[in-house]
């Protein structure tokens, strides 16, 4: 943590009395909230796999013997009384075991992380090095190896389905809500039916110039981010230049409700664009949304965006009148130092001059029940108070010098721990050879409460391909940190952070046949892991594995939006 923060400290040791350490018990989980507004997270429904009552050693404990706190208020835990919880069964095909037993291995400090000892189905993997090309490092990843290698992946890892990807443009991000799938991409969305997740579906591809897609869905409600420069802000716009005074870049908002007649609602323009965005829900029918973006490419600066950006964008969204959406306020990026990027190490990839030294944050994720965020901005982590969500306030800024690009956050689902991910390389280079330290390109995890370092993790295999642990979350309402995250040709990695010393690798899965992963997005929902792969389009997968049995579905999952605590 950076010293010199005694403005903050009081904050922070408030939070750190309000939110206690109380870390997982196997065996329990316990959901809370704290908020603001409404009795529950509005449209949120959660259950848990293998249906209600939860198994006699999963003991949900709330304020009452029938009540859930959620967010200030409560619902009745019995099914049937309100939308809050329902009774579902464990999805066919899932795999998951009901095993009890969890191995661990002796800990080891500042190591690569262990694979637990599993087989893999593939004979004579190839590996083919990545290819220099000059591009925008923004986009994402190079040139993966030649498909038609075999797969290669855990024993316990199955691909249930693949989607191959819509044209060419590059898949992005994805959101859950209710039986739908989100799946962005650098010229619009694909909503994709997963109720049978082995058969899943495209049951619509919506058209939309502007990468690069990024996610996330309310009630029906879909915002999609655009960081590059259009001629206009609907759909049948095209690229230009941000030196253009006309250029749009923002969050597209559409109403999703009918995949079959989709409605483009509003356009929000943002400065220097969206490269990603936040939802931030606030109660009382009102969400905010904060827009990450940044000006680190000389073709990104222009009227509506300077090189030392230095600020985040909130909009603020009337659910009943999500048309009127606009930008409330621009907080600056408090303690957030200019962004060197030559710590990119692109200097033999792309012509001189093509970054910039710049200021801004690239992911954030907020964990609504503590009034939490965690942003990566590039040059530093940050933990943030959003009690007041037009202006954050920091808690905690965290430096680690390995960490070469802040790029991705998320919560422990008990909000004592906060992983960060760093893209070293810029999504453009190989950083998981055998060479690279198991320090490049990892997730980093800190004590929310105090900003300590606690350990990191990184896939314990050799990758030529580009490579960095890219787009993540963690399984929810289990006893364990189990994360999910890709890793571009690396594929996708599953490990166990719940000693963060000692992290194990506890489920992988690296398609090559007939195309090779690339993947962006990898997350855990609804007891199956789902993929947006650059190249591939949209996987499904099942991991068997007794670390994530009984886990926690979701009605609505943006995986930058922790609307729910377990404890």
């Amino acid at each position: 943590m950076t010293p010199g923060h005694d403005r903050n400290r009081e904050i922070a040791t408030h939070a750190a009395h309000r939110f206690p350490s109380r870390r997982h018990r196997p065996g329990r989980a316990r959901i809370v909230g704290r908020g603001r507004g409404s009795a529950h997270p509005r449209g949120l429904a959660v259950t848990f796999l293998g249906g209600w009552p939860p198994a006699a050693d999963r003991r949900i404990l709330t304020g009452s013997a029938h009540r859930v706190d959620l967010c200030r208020g409560g619902s009745s835990a019995v099914p049937g009384a309100d939308s809050l919880f329902a009774v579902v069964s464990a999805p066919t095909g899932s795999g998951h075991s009901t095993t009890p037993h969890f191995s661990r291995g002796v800990s080891e400090m500042r190591r690569r992380p262990r694979l637990l000892t599993i087989g893999m189905t593939v004979a004579g993997l190839m590996l083919v090095p990545v290819t220099a090309s000059a591009h925008d490092p923004e986009e994402h990843g190079t040139h993966p190896p030649t498909g038609g290698a075999p797969d290669l992946h855990s024993d316990n890892m199955t691909l249930r389905k693949n989607l191959p990807k819509v044209g060419t443009a590059t898949q992005s991000d994805l959101a859950f809500e209710g039986r739908y799938a989100y799946a962005g991409t650098f010229t619009g969305f694909r909503i994709i039916d997963v109720s049978a997740p082995a058969n899943a579906q495209q049951v619509a591809f919506f058209p939309c110039n502007g990468g690069q897609g990024d996610v996330s869905i309310y009630n029906g409600l879909l915002f999609s981010s655009v960081d590059t420069p259009q001629t206009k802000p609907t759909c049948d716009s095209a690229n230009t230049t941000a030196s253009n005074p006309a250029a749009w870049e923002g969050v597209r908002i559409f109403d999703v409700r009918d995949p079959a007649n989709v409605k483009h609602l509003a356009s929000v323009r943002t400065d220097c664009g969206s490269h990603t965005h936040t939802l931030a829900p606030a109660g009382k029918g009102s969400l905010f949304v904060y827009v990450s973006s940044y000006g680190l490419t000389p073709g990104s600066i222009g009227p509506h965006c300077q090189q030392d950006h230095g600020k985040i964008s909130v909009i603020h969204v009337a659910l009943k009148n999500p048309e009127k959406a606009k930008v409330v306020a621009t907080p600056p990026t408090t303690d957030v130092p200019t962004f060197d990027a030559s710590r990119l190490e692109l200097d033999d990839l792309l012509p001189p001059g093509s970054l910039l030294d710049t200021r801004g944050c690239h992911d954030i994720t907020v964990l609504k029940p503590l009034e939490l965020a965690a942003a990566a901005c590039l040059s530093v982590g940050q933990i943030w108070d959003i009690s007041d969500r037009t202006a954050p306030k920091v808690l905690h800024t965290l430096t680690t010098e390995e960490v070469r690009a802040w790029h991705s956050a998320t919560f422990t689902w008990d909000g004592e721990r906060a992983v960060f991910g760093d893209e070293a390389g810029g999504g453009a280079l190989p950083r998981c050879r055998a060479q690279d330290p198991p320090t490049t390109g990892a997730v980093w995890i800190y004590d929310v409460a105090s900003g300590a370092e606690l350990g990191h993790y990184k896939l314990p295999r050799a990758e030529t391909g580009t490579c960095t642990m890219h787009n993540f979350n963690l399984v929810p309402g289990v006893s364990r940190d189990i994360l999910v995250s890709a890793a571009y040709t690396a594929g996708t990695t599953v490990a166990d952070l719940t000693d963060p010393a000692d992290p194990v690798e506890i489920g992988f899965y690296r398609a090559g046949d007939p195309i090779a992963a690339n993947t962006w997005s990898s997350y855990w929902h609804n007891g199956f892991i789902y993929a947006n792969d650059i190249t591939r389009g949209f996987d499904v997968f099942s991991l068997n594995h007794p670390a994530v049995a009984g886990a926690a579905t979701l009605s609505r999952d943006n995986p930058q939006t922790q609307e729910i605590l377990f404890r």
